[in-house]
């Protein structure tokens, strides 16, 4: 067995080599780099834009969402800067018609679910919280470069720039494009964006400080014909969301004053006066899609890949799960795993953006007739329930009787240490490893027997059932006290799940094998191919029973 792969400690990255330029800093930009860079990449995030943008735009993260930015060590701050409960308000002109939540039947938090709710916070404050992320992990922002050029060829990307120093040029061994819906990346790789755009179908969204309105609603006006008026108090500042239907031939900025007018229209009152407008920006019904998210050594995502309606926040929120999605595999095709690991990008989000595109038109269509976000509605807005059937890196059946299988979401748990104290799996998931979890001696011996193999990349987790006793072969392990492990993860018997650095589980085994544990990890550890196999004459193999 090759010993190059030991090192001191599990979370260690193992620095591969390469360089990779990301295109756009807004969320999706911002949460490719920061992958990247805590893997050891050497990352470049440009953007043409002078400075950060300081408008509210996307303003609400669905719970996957919250979970990509725990596993990024950034959901305390998320958390304390939004608010996850807040009632709309409808009415007509001064009369309340009705009251109901924001997130109608979103559950309290449980065990497999730490954050059942969307949380309200404005997009710039998302992308400050993940700036200083990066600029932890030493990445700063290049604002002021625009991308001008890019050419490939088997050796790597090529850019041409111009900065606010003069032109530049610089090579990379791969791009991502997260530039928006009018990506120069996109359009430079000649990747095509089907779809259609409705001139006549245009939304006002502005961040105005306003008196007259208490901050303890989103108040409603909806109108007939789709000139409903949304006031949402943004978290942690003194301004509103405003957002209301606007005609086709309405300027590009309004003026405070004719600002003042749409809301006295709408909703019928003159005490509700628009102090001040901070930014604004107007939307025009564009819904379009690419038809492949790679073209060689680029990769698209966020709007550069999908454009959708507001409604439902899912834009942002499905850019933000692209880019984790992204991220890892290309860090790990640099560290030396096979490059077909860079084809499941496009197997699984795609068809993910596909679905998100029918869900936020259905819902936009709700809004313009005045619809509650909510009401009605499923719970696929929270994103809780997106899977992989379709993919390289499914090691296991996807369509077993079994709740979790192949392509799923990991649920988080509550585990006992065997001080008493208490541990959510989500924080032993976090980080830039793949992860063993076993139930079961047969699977924690399998475990264990990986995270020594590959101490660099992959660390064992082993749940012990309330009624068990440790072997003292376990490394470390973890009570199950309440059940819930067993419970979310439909565990009857001895299992071993192997998770994705991206919290879905890549493989589910009842009789793990070395053979086919090796032969699955080689699809995506980042290790030279020959130190993923099985053990030869004169080395030991992974011990199961």
């Amino acid at each position: 067995m090759d010993m190059s792969e030991k090192t001191s400690g599990p979370a260690t990255a193992p620095g591969p080599v390469g360089r990779v330029l990301v295109v756009g800093a807004g969320p999706v930009g911002l949460v490719a780099a920061v992958e990247l860079a805590r893997r050891g990449v050497e990352v470049r995030l440009v953007d043409a834009a002078t400075g950060p943008s300081h408008g509210s735009r996307g303003k609400g993260l669905q719970p996957r969402s919250l979970e990509v930015l725990d596993d990024l060590g950034v959901a305390g701050l998320i958390l304390a800067s939004g608010r996850s409960r807040l009632a709309i308000r409808k009415y007509r002109g001064r009369e309340i018609l009705g009251t109901s939540d924001v997130t109608p039947g979103a559950p309290e938090p449980t065990a497999a679910t730490p954050y059942p709710r969307t949380m309200l916070i404005p997009q710039w404050r998302v992308e400050e919280v993940l700036r200083e992320r990066l600029a932890g992990l030493g990445v700063e922002v290049e604002y002021g470069t625009e991308l001008l050029g890019l050419e490939q060829d088997g050796e790597g990307v090529h850019a041409g720039f111009r900065t606010t120093s003069g032109p530049q040029s610089a090579s990379y061994s791969y791009a991502v494009g997260c530039d928006g819906a009018s990506s120069t990346v996109r359009r430079l790789v000649g990747v095509g964006f089907l779809g259609q755009t409705d001139e006549t179908v245009r939304m006002l969204t502005a961040d105005v400080e306003v008196s007259g309105l208490d901050r303890d609603f989103w108040h409603w006006w909806p109108v007939p014909g789709g000139e409903l008026l949304a006031m949402c108090p943004l978290a942690a500042t003194d301004t509103f969301q405003l957002q209301t239907g606007v005609s086709s031939d309405t300027p590009g900025d309004l003026s405070p004053a004719r600002i003042q007018a749409l809301v006295e229209e709408r909703s019928g009152r003159s005490d509700i006066r628009v102090r001040r407008v901070v930014w604004q920006s107007l939307w025009r019904l564009n819904v379009r899609m690419v038809d492949r998210y790679r073209a060689g050594r680029v990769f698209l995502a966020g709007d550069s890949a999908h454009v959708h309606p507001p409604a439902g926040g899912l834009g942002m929120n499905t850019g933000i799960q692209d880019a984790y999605n992204l991220g890892w595999k290309i860090a790990h095709v640099l560290g030396g795993a096979p490059g077909t690991l860079l084809d499941t990008y496009e197997q699984e989000r795609l068809p993910v953006a596909a679905d998100v595109l029918s869900l936020s038109t259905e819902l936009f269509a709700g809004r313009v007739e005045g619809a509650v976000p909510g009401e009605g509605r499923s719970t696929d807005t929270r994103q809780l329930g997106v899977r992989y059937p379709v993919s390289g890196i499914n090691g296991s059946r996807v369509d077993g009787p079994e709740r979790v299988r192949a392509g799923d979401r990991a649920p988080d748990s509550l585990l006992r240490a065997a001080d008493g104290t208490g541990v959510r799996l989500f924080d032993l998931l976090r980080g830039t490893h793949t992860s063993a979890v076993a139930f079961g001696p047969r699977s924690s011996r399998a475990a264990a027997a990986l995270a020594e193999r590959f101490p660099r990349h992959l660390r064992a987790v082993t749940v012990l059932s309330a009624d068990s006793r440790p072997t003292g072969a376990e490394p470390g392990p973890l009570t199950d006290a309440e059940g819930h492990a067993h419970r979310d993860y439909a565990v009857d018997g001895d299992t071993l799940f192997l998770i994705r650095p991206d919290g879905y589980v890549g493989l589910r085994a009842t009789e793990p094998d070395e053979a086919r544990l090796l032969d699955y990890l080689s699809r995506l550890l980042p290790v030279r191919q020959d130190a993923v196999r099985p053990a030869t004459e004169g080395e030991p193999p992974i011990r199961l029973s």
